[in-house]
């Protein structure tokens, strides 16, 4: 008896998984590049907010 493919419902095929793999590898790529994209962004809008002249009492 050999039990090393089991013949159930719980079973998938190999495909089935491949592309569960493509997709979380897209879903990570899309999360990474905007993490990227929006990091720098944040932090520039974060510094101009608190060195705006108003806020140092210049205007």
């Amino acid at each position: 008896m050999d039990l090393s493919y089991p013949a159930g419902p719980a079973a998938l095929p190999k495909h089935i998984l491949d592309i569960w793999v493509i997709v979380l590898i897209i879903l990570g790529t899309i999360l990474i590049m905007t993490a990227l994209l929006l990091c720098p962004a944040t932090a520039v809008i974060i510094y101009r907010v608190r060195t705006h002249p108003m806020h140092n009492g210049i205007v």
